[in-house]
Formats: C-alpha cells, structure tokens, sequence
C-alpha cells in the first residue's frame, strides 16, 4: 500500500524486470537439462544457451578492451589476464571452477567448443538450465535486440593452454589457444 500523493512502485519493479529479462516475441524454450551421459559435445549437438526468462544473463553493451578475448560476436572479459595468475587469485587454493561471464553480440549465434578437454580435464560451465555443470561445447544466442552477457565460467583442473574452437554462421571457424595459469601458449 502507498502513501497518499505516492504511485505503488512494482509497476515499475515489474517493468524493469520485464526489460532486463530481455524479453522478445520470437522466444526459444528454455534449455533442457544435461543428459547423462556423453558430454553433448560428444554427441554432436552442444548445450543451447538462451536469451529467455530462466537462463542467466544480462544485458550489456559490447565493447571489448585488451584483456579481452574476442572473437568474432563473442569476448570473455579479462581471460587474456589469466595467462599470469594463479588459480587462488580468482577462486580457492583447490578450485577448478572459474566465473567468467560471457558478452555476446545482440543477435548473433556463436558455438564455443573445446577442441581436447584432456579427458574432462576442462569444460565450460554455462547454462543456467544444465546447473552450469561442464560441457564441451555451448551455442550462445544473443538477444535480438541488445548484446548480452552470460553468467558462467570454465572449469579447468590446473595450469593448461586450452584449444578452443569458435563458430557463427557465415564465419569461418577460429582456432584460439587460452592461457589458464600457464603462461603463454
């Protein structure tokens, strides 16, 4: 209840929600829960990550700076950084779960895969739907109309140099070597 003279304020508390939601009228099903099983990378077919209510992101607005790794619609904010760190800079001394969320361009359709996760050795981690448990290989859809950000992360059980693979259509695909503690690669 307002005071007398005062609006209510969910209105506006629903509004903003509605809009940071990234709402659209074309809107995909929320992704499904990883199967058991092979990693869906294994099989052909990698984990769908969603611009809809349910799935973990953000709105932002695109504007990759040094320490970013970009390719493409897709840039990692800070990972060029990670060559020189340690894993107890961003997490705990026995981690192997890193956050890092991921901007992608508004519209645009961009699979990630790892190209060796050294037998489950390294993943990605996005996905609100799958619990964020690791995969090798996630096909982002940005938002129609606005870049968006991502929630989620990789795991990765110690220093290594990782081989990613980064597709769009109409794109060919790019070939990156990530530094996770390693130095350079």
């Amino acid at each position: 209840m307002s005071a007398p003279g005062r609006r209510p304020v969910w209105p506006a508390v629903l509004v903003l929600l509605v809009v940071t939601a990234c709402t659209s009228s074309r809107r995909t099903p929320a992704p499904a829960p990883a199967p058991a099983g092979p990693t869906p990378a294994a099989t052909g077919s990698p984990r769908n990550v969603d611009c809809v209510l349910g799935e973990a992101h953000l709105t932002t607005d695109f504007a990759p700076g040094p320490d970013d790794l970009t390719v493409g619609s897709v840039s990692w904010p800070g990972l060029r950084t990670w060559a020189a760190k340690k894993p107890a800079d961003l997490a705990g001394d026995d981690a192997l779960d890193f956050k890092i969320g991921v901007a992608v361009r508004a519209g645009a359709t961009v699979t990630v895969e790892v190209a060796d996760d050294d037998g489950g050795a390294v993943g990605l981690n996005y996905g609100q739907g799958s619990g964020y448990s690791p995969t090798r290989a996630v096909t982002f859809h940005g938002c129609p109309d606005t870049d968006t950000a991502y929630i989620g992360g990789f795991h990765v059980a110690g220093p290594r140099c990782v081989p990613l693979v980064i597709t769009e259509p109409g794109r060919p695909a790019e070939r990156v070597r990530v530094s996770f503690f390693a130095g350079p690669c």
